[in-house]
C-alpha cells in the first residue's frame, strides 16, 4: 500500500537527521571497518609502530655521530637539529600518507573487485571514499603525535607551543595536500598500477621540503623547487608554532601560501579525478586492474 508505514527500525528523514547519518557512517568506517580489522593483525600493528619510530632514532643516532645532537645550528634559526628533524619527520609522514591515502583505498577496492560496487552504492562515490579514508587519517594523526611525543619524552626536544598556529597550519597543510591526493587517486584510476605520484612526493619532499635539513643549505639553483609543495611552507609555520611559540600573525606568509596552494590544487585534483572517473565509466574499465 502506498500509505503504509515504514517498517520498525527503518530510518526516516525525521528519525535520522543528516548529521546523525554522517556520524553513523563515520563510526562504521572508522571503528568497525578500520580499527577492528587493523588491530586484529597484531604483526601489522607492531610493524606500523616500528615504521613510525625507526627513522626518528636513526636520524638521532646520525646526529649524535655527527655531533649535531643538542646543538643549535645557525641555519636552523636557533633550534636544535633533533627538534628540527623530529618535527620534519612527524609532518612529512603525515602529509605523504595523506597524499597516498585515497589512491591506496581505490587500489584496495580494485584488487578486491569491489570498486564498481562502491561507485554504484546509494552513497555518493566521493563520500564512500572519504569515509573509507577516515581511519587512515586517524592513524596519520596518531603517528604524528607519537613521533612528537617521543621527541619530547625520549630525545629531549623542548616545545613552546602556540596552539592556534599549530592547529591552523596543520589544517591548511592537510587541505593543501588533499589536491595532490586527488591527483594520485586519478592516476591510479587511469593506470590501474602503482602509486607513482605519492612515491615521487615522498622522495621529493625528503630532499627538497626542509624535512631533514634547511632549505637554505640547498644549492641556490634548486632552492625554488622547495616552494613547489605546501609541506615546505607548512614546516616553516609548524616549527615556529611548536618550537618557538610563533603566533599566527608572525607566520602569516607561509599560512597564506598554503591557502593559495589549496585553492589551486583541490579544484584541479577534483577536476582530474572526476574526468578520469567519467572516462573509466565510458570505457567500461572501472572494475579492471
Amino acid at each position: 500500500m502506498a500509505n503504509a508505514l515504514p517498517a520498525r527500525g527503518t530510518p526516516t528523514s525525521e528519525s535520522s537527521p543528516a548529521w546523525r547519518n554522517v556520524l553513523r557512517k563515520a563510526y562504521l568506517f572508522t571503528y568497525l571497518r578500520g580499527w577492528l580489522v587493523w588491530s586484529s593483525y597484531r604483526a601489522q600493528v607492531a610493524l606500523t609502530l616500528v615504521g613510525w619510530l625507526v627513522p626518528v632514532f636513526l636520524f638521532f643516532l646520525l646526529a649524535v655521530f655527527l655531533g649535531a645532537a643538542g646543538s643549535s645550528i645557525a641555519a636552523l634559526d636557533g633550534d636544535s637539529y633533533v627538534a628540527f628533524f623530529v618535527v620534519g619527520l612527524a609532518y612529512q609522514g603525515f602529509v605523504s600518507n595523506l597524499v597516498g591515502l585515497l589512491a591506496q583505498r581505490i587500489r584496495n577496492e580494485q584488487m578486491m573487485g569491489t570498486l564498481e560496487h562502491v561507485f554504484l552504492s546509494p552513497t555518493s562515490p566521493g563520500a564512500v571514499l572519504a569515509y573509507s579514508s577516515l581511519f587512515g587519517i586517524v592513524l596519520n594523526v596518531t603517528a604524528t603525535i607519537v613521533i612528537l611525543g617521543v621527541g619530547w619524552g625520549v630525545l629531549g626536544v623542548h616545545f613552546a607551543v602556540s596552539l592556534p598556529t599549530v592547529v591552523l597550519a596543520t589544517v591548511l597543510l592537510a587541505v593543501s595536500s588533499t589536491g595532490l591526493g586527488l591527483v594520485a587517486a586519478a592516476f591510479i584510476m587511469w593506470t590501474k598500477q602503482g602509486n607513482p605520484v605519492a612515491t615521487f612526493f615522498t622522495l621529493f619532499t625528503q630532499f627538497f621540503a626542509g624535512v631533514l635539513f634547511p632549505v637554505s643549505v640547498l644549492p641556490g639553483a634548486v632552492q625554488f623547487l622547495a616552494y613547489s609543495v605546501p609541506l615546505t611552507f607548512g614546516l616553516n609555520a609548524l616549527r615556529s608554532g611548536l618550537l618557538q611559540g610563533g603566533s599566527v600573525a608572525s607566520n602569516a606568509a607561509p599560512l597564506l601560501w598554503m591557502a593559495v596552494y589549496a585553492l589551486v590544487s583541490v579544484p584541479l585534483g577534483l577536476f582530474l579525478f572526476h574526468a578520469t572517473l567519467r572516462r573509466t565509466k565510458v570505457d567500461g574499465t572501472i572494475a579492471t586492474y
